[in-house]
């Protein structure tokens, strides 16, 4: 499993170098104190998960990975302050770890981040054909299987590693550990539009919509400029 980290401390990154090599199967591209220079690698290379501070002097490591793009690594903030840790788990982080870890600590959240690798590696693995006839699919959510029934779809959201499928007649959106553009290519023939980054829409169920938005079921999403409809 390949990863970088970032934290504008040189021995907090010295740590990261250290915790690393104890542990087998990962392994430590780089690391970084800038974040443009972080955010260069990124876009360059992949990477399986990126370790990040929050407080540096030149951009928080929460705006830095809000600003990433939705095929983003899996994130793990690492930081001396607590307060920010409701905000780390709303980006669907993998861990946040408090300054300073124990190496058990730090090993545990490593491993967590490599299950959730292996999962989504297995899901890229299954058949991702067209839907050219099912009125349904199924997605693990939590510990059960859920049927979903396309017809149903409102509009599929990422966030980063999940998506959150919105359903007509659902208050809450079924979360499940899979990428946009995986489902793109299954539903892109019944359907459905790439409006974003962020937003696979189904077409049948826009309302209104304005050059850079659309509605959905009285929700307005935006619409990326390379994804004009």
């Amino acid at each position: 499993m390949t990863l970088i980290a970032l934290d504008d401390e040189p021995l907090a990154l010295v740590l990261i170098e250290t915790l690393v090599a104890q542990i087998p199967d990962f392994q430590l591209l780089a690391t970084f104190t800038d974040a443009a220079a972080a955010a260069d690698f990124l876009q360059k290379n992949t990477v399986d998960l990126l370790i990040s501070d929050i407080n540096m002097p030149d951009v928080s490591g929460l705006e830095f990975v809000r600003d990433l793009p939705d095929e983003r690594p899996m994130v793990i903030f690492l930081t001396a302050y607590k307060e920010h840790a409701h905000e780390g788990f709303d980006l669907e982080v993998v861990d946040y770890l408090i300054k300073p870890v124990s190496p058990e600590r730090f090993e545990k959240a490593l491993k967590k981040a490599a299950e959730l690798l292996d999962l989504r590696q297995k899901a890229e693995k299954s058949d991702i054909k067209p839907l050219a006839a099912e009125d349904h699919f199924f997605v693990f959510s939590g510990y059960l299987q859920v049927k979903i029934t396309i017809a149903d779809i409102l509009y599929i959201e990422s966030m980063g590693d999940y998506v959150k499928i919105h359903l007509a007649n659902q208050k809450r959106p079924v979360m499940t550990l899979e990428r946009l553009k995986n489902l793109t290519s299954r539903l892109e023939t019944r359907g459905f539009r790439r409006i974003h980054r962020s937003f696979l829409v189904n077409l049948a169920k826009i309302e209104a919509q304005q050059k850079s938005q659309v509605c959905v079921a009285g929700v307005w999403l935006g619409v990326g400029e390379s994804f004009q409809i």
